[in-house]
C-alpha cells in the first residue's frame, strides 16, 4: 500500500508541472503564453514579469492573434467535454472580461480559427456538416460549405485558408481557400504528391506551405488567383533534409520556418538555421529583437526559450518548476529503429527509467492520430510511466507523419493491419536491446487505445496486459454514432471500403483476449462515443474475460484539464502497477 500512496502522490505532482507556449505578441510587446496551469489549458500576458491570466474560464482553443492586437479570440466547450464549442473575444487591456464572438453563433465542433485582427474565419460542425464562417464588424455569416474535412489555418482580409481532405483523392491533405466575401471554395493542387500540414498567408496575399512529398519536405509559394505552386528556396533547410513542418510564420524579421525530421526539429529564418535546444520546436514569433519558439523534449516540459538570430545562442524566457525527484526517475532517451514483419524500418523513440532495472519492466506506448508522430517531446504518459518504474517505447507506426508520404499512407485502407506488425516490432526490439524484461505491456489513447485492443485480440499473448484509453471498439457503431467531419476521417482512413468496417473492429474478435485489460473512456467523449466500449465490456464480461473499466465523468475526447489527465493516468498507472506486482509475487 505504501508503494501504491507514493505513486499516486509523484503522478499527482507530475501532472501539475507548468507547460508553456508561444501564443504571439500582443499590444504592449506582450507575450501570449498559452500554458496549462491552475489546473488547465489558460492564456496569459507576460512582459518578462508577473504573468496575468487572459480568459475568465479555460480555453479549448483560441486564434493566434496577429503581431500587436488587442484581442485574443478563444473558443470554449459548453457542452462538458462533447466538444460543442462557442468562440469568445478578451480584450488584452481587460483580462477576464470575456464577450460572445456573436449571439447567433450557435455551439459547434470548432476546426481551426483564425484573426487577422479584423475579420475571424473558422470552420464549424454542424448536423447539416461543415462549413467555414465569418466574423468582421458585428457581422457573423456563413462564408461557404466545405465539401469535405476542413480545417481553418489562417485569414487575411477576404481570403481564409486552411488544410482538408476532399473527394475525390480522400487520402492526403490539400490547400483549400475561400473567398469569404463571394463564398468561392477552392482546393489546390501541389505540384507533386504529397499532403499539406502547415501554411500561412503572406502580406502580399500569396501562400507559403510546407509539403509532405513522398520522402521529404519542401516548400511551396502558391498564388490563390491562378492556383500555381512554385518552389520556395529553402537555403540550408535543404541540406538539413527535412520530412516534415512544424510550422510556418512570416514576421517582421523574415520568414520562419520550422522543419523536422526524425522526431526532432530545427528553427529556420530566411533560411538560415538558428541555434536552440535540441529536441521539437513550434509556434514562432519575434519578440525585443529574438525569435520565440516552445521547446520541448521527453525530459523537458514545454517551456519558452529565444533565440538570438545573429548567432548569440539561445536563453530561457519562461519554464515551469519540476518535481526534485523528477532526475532521478527519467533516464536517457533516444531515437532507435525496429524492424517490421515485412522488413520495413519502424522510427521509434525510448525513455529509459532510472526506478527499473536493465532489462525491466516495459510498456509500448502507442500515439493517437493515426496521423501524429511521438517524438523527442514531453509526454505527461510516458514520464509518469518512467516515473512508476516502467522504460517506454513509442513507435511511430505506418500511419505516423513525419517520415515522409510514403510512410503515412500506408495505413490508408488497413487500419489494424501491417501498422500492428510495426508495434509488435517495436516490442521485439525492446526485448533484443536488453531494456524489456520479458513480454512488454501496451498502452495508448484514442487511435493508441483502438491499437491497444488490436493487438490484444488479434495477437494474443504478444504483451502481458494492455491499458485501451478513449478507444475504438467497434467501426460500424462508431461511424452512425459520429458528426461529419468524424464520418469523413473514418472514411478516409477506410478509403472508402465499409466492408473492413467489422473485420477490424476489436469487438469481433473478443473471444481471442487472454491478457488482463483496463479499459479508461471518458464519459461525454464525441471522437471515440463510449456506446460501444460498453458493449465490449458486457461481451467480455459474458465471456469470463480479465477486464476492469473506468468511466471518466463531465470529461470529453481532448485532455485540457489537469483533473482529465488524472482521471486517465492514475488508473492507467495502478493497474500496470498492479500488473507487475502480481507477477513479481508469483515468481
Amino acid at each position: 500500500m505504501h508503494r501504491y500512496s507514493r505513486l499516486v502522490e509523484e503522478l499527482v505532482e507530475l501532472v501539475g508541472v507548468e507547460l508553456y507556449g508561444v501564443g504571439g505578441v500582443v499590444a504592449g510587446e506582450r507575450i501570449l503564453v498559452s500554458a496549462l496551469r491552475e489546473g488547465a489549458a489558460n492564456l496569459y500576458l507576460y512582459d518578462g514579469g508577473q504573468l496575468v491570466r487572459l480568459n475568465r474560464e479555460p480555453i479549448n482553443g483560441y486564434a493566434r492573434p496577429p503581431r500587436g492586437a488587442g484581442r485574443v479570440v478563444i473558443y470554449r466547450d459548453v457542452a462538458r467535454g462533447r466538444e460543442l464549442a462557442k468562440l469568445y473575444v478578451v480584450s488584452v487591456e481587460r483580462p477576464g472580461v470575456e464577450e460572445e464572438l456573436h449571439p447567433e453563433q450557435a455551439p459547434a465542433r470548432i476546426l481551426g480559427v483564425a484573426d487577422d485582427g479584423e475579420t475571424v474565419a473558422f470552420a464549424a460542425v454542424h448536423e447539416a456538416g461543415i462549413g467555414v464562417y465569418a466574423y468582421r464588424g458585428g457581422r457573423l455569416w456563413k462564408a461557404a460549405d466545405a465539401p469535405g474535412l476542413a480545417m481553418v489555418e489562417s485569414v487575411r482580409g477576404d481570403l481564409a485558408a486552411g488544410v482538408g481532405v476532399f473527394p475525390p483523392e480522400t487520402r492526403l491533405f490539400k490547400i483549400f481557400t475561400v473567398d469569404l466575401q463571394t463564398g468561392e471554395f477552392r482546393v489546390h493542387e501541389p505540384p507533386i504528391r504529397g499532403s499539406v500540414l502547415a501554411l500561412d498567408i503572406a502580406p502580399d496575399g500569396s501562400i507559403v506551405y510546407g509539403l509532405e512529398a513522398a520522402r521529404e519536405g519542401l516548400l511551396y509559394r502558391l498564388d490563390p488567383q491562378t492556383g500555381r505552386s512554385e518552389p520556395l528556396d529553402m537555403g540550408a533547410m535543404r541540406d538539413y533534409g527535412p520530412t516534415a513542418f512544424n510550422a510556418i510564420r512570416h514576421l517582421p524579421g523574415g520568414l520562419a520556418v520550422i522543419a523536422r525530421k526524425r522526431g526532432r526539429s530545427r528553427v529556420f529564418l530566411d533560411g538560415a538555421p538558428l541555434e536552440a535546444p535540441e529536441g521539437m520546436h513550434g509556434s514562432p514569433e519575434e519578440w525585443r529583437g529574438r525569435i520565440l519558439v516552445t521547446h520541448t523534449s521527453l525530459d523537458t516540459p514545454h517551456r519558452i526559450v529565444a533565440l538570438d538570430p545573429s548567432g548569440g545562442g539561445w536563453s530561457v524566457v519562461l519554464e515551469g518548476s519540476r518535481p526534485w525527484w523528477l532526475p532521478e526517475a527519467l533516464g536517457s532517451h533516444g531515437y532507435a529503429e525496429a524492424q517490421s514483419s515485412d522488413g520495413a524500418a519502424v522510427p521509434l523513440y525510448y525513455l529509459e527509467s532510472r526506478r527499473a532495472p536493465r532489462p525491466g519492466p516495459t510498456v509500448v506506448l502507442v500515439h493517437g492520430g493515426p496521423f501524429a508522430e511521438d517524438a523527442d517531446a514531453w509526454d505527461i504518459f510516458a514520464a509518469a510511466l518512467a516515473a512508476a518504474g516502467f522504460h517506454v517505447v513509442k513507435p511511430n507506426y505506418r500511419g505516423s507523419t513525419g517520415y515522409g508520404l510514403e510512410w503515412m499512407e500506408k495505413i490508408i485502407g488497413d487500419p489494424c493491419g501491417m501498422e500492428l506488425e510495426d508495434i509488435a516490432a517495436a516490442a521485439g526490439w525492446a526485448a533484443r536491446e536488453g531494456l524489456a524484461r520479458g513480454k512488454p505491456y501496451i498502452m495508448g489513447y484514442s487511435y493508441g487505445g483502438y491499437m491497444t485492443l488490436c493487438a490484444l485480440t488479434r495477437k494474443p499473448g504478444a504483451f502481458k496486459a494492455g491499458v485501451a484509453g478513449a478507444s475504438v471498439a467497434d467501426w460500424e457503431e462508431m461511424y452512425e454514432l459520429s458528426d461529419p467531419a468524424f464520418k469523413a476521417f473514418i472514411e478516409m482512413l477506410f478509403n472508402g471500403d465499409k466492408s473492413l468496417w467489422r473485420e477490424r473492429s476489436p469487438i469481433t474478435y473478443i473471444d481471442n483476449l487472454q491478457e488482463p485489460l483496463a479499459l479508461i473512456h471518458p464519459q461525454n467523449d464525441t471522437r471515440t462515443p463510449l456506446k460501444p466500449v460498453l458493449h465490449l465490456i458486457e461481451k467480455a464480461t459474458e465471456k469470463g474475460k480479465r477486464l476492469e473499466a473506468h468511466i471518466a465523468p463531465d470529461m470529453g475526447h481532448t485532455v485540457n484539464k489537469v483533473e482529465d489527465v488524472v482521471k486517465i493516468l492514475l488508473p492507467a498507472a495502478l493497474f500496470l502497477a498492479r500488473q507487475e506486482e502480481n507477477k513479481e509475487n508469483k515468481q
